[in-house]
């Protein structure tokens, strides 16, 4: 299980990191009367977040193979082709860097008026459905479905991926909670500096956990 969740936190830290989920629930708290909104988008975050972890495990958990010693050799193939994948986004991440910010960054901005509770929620489940979170996210399931670990072992790795990857998100809604107007300042300056940086944040992650990707999955293939 420790082996399991050393690898997997990583890619629960780089979730955590996105900077798309964290912008939109910045612009919800620092709308008016911005609670509802804020809570009901990070509980879609998180619900969206822990569907597509379980469902990668379970199909990782489904997939035939006969050793599971903690990971079968088609499970690091897909480790380091997911590397590939997320290295080559944030090469394309970059060629893009001259613009003040990734398509979709500066939009969230208008997303939030007029946005009603339940639409925040869907906002929330939604923000899973995008080509890095899904590479992350089936990076994880595929390292949690193909260990040899039982099912309450693996349900505990899940449950600690959703919350990591959840906790920036959640956090801010936890800390405006405490804080109300006494943090607006600080929310809005963070808010300003993702929009402004929003394409190197996005690069250095990408291009970081898709390099560790490619060598754990690489020193595993080969010493396997």
């Amino acid at each position: 299980m420790s082996t399991v969740l050393w690898y997997t936190l990583p890619i629960a830290v780089a979730i955590a990191l996105s900077v798309f989920p964290i912008v939109a629930v910045l612009v919800l708290l620092l709308e008016p009367e911005p609670m509802r909104r804020s809570v009901a988008f990070a509980v879609g975050w998180a619900a969206g977040l822990l569907v597509l972890v379980t469902v990668f495990t379970i199909s990782a958990k489904l997939t035939p193979h006969e050793r599971r010693t903690p990971f079968p050799p088609w499970a690091h193939v897909a480790e380091i082709v997911i590397g590939i994948v997320l290295v080559v986004m944030a090469l394309l991440v970059g060629r893009r860097a001259g613009r003040s910010a990734p398509a979709g960054v500066t939009e969230l901005s208008g997303l939030a008026s007029g946005m009603t509770t339940p639409r925040a929620f869907a906002f929330g489940l939604m923000m899973n459905v995008r080509p890095k979170n899904i590479v992350l996210t089936l990076a994880a399931g595929l390292a949690i479905g193909a260990a040899s670990l039982e099912f309450v072992a693996s349900t505990m790795i899940v449950v600690i991926v959703t919350v990591v990857g959840a906790s920036t998100v959640v956090g801010l809604v936890v800390v405006y909670a405490v804080g109300k107007s006494r943090v607006r300042p600080s929310l809005d300056r963070l808010h300003r500096y993702l929009v402004d940086h929003a394409a190197t944040v996005l690069r250095l992650l990408g291009a970081l956990i898709g390099v560790a990707l490619i060598v754990i999955g690489t020193v595993q293939l080969t010493s396997g």
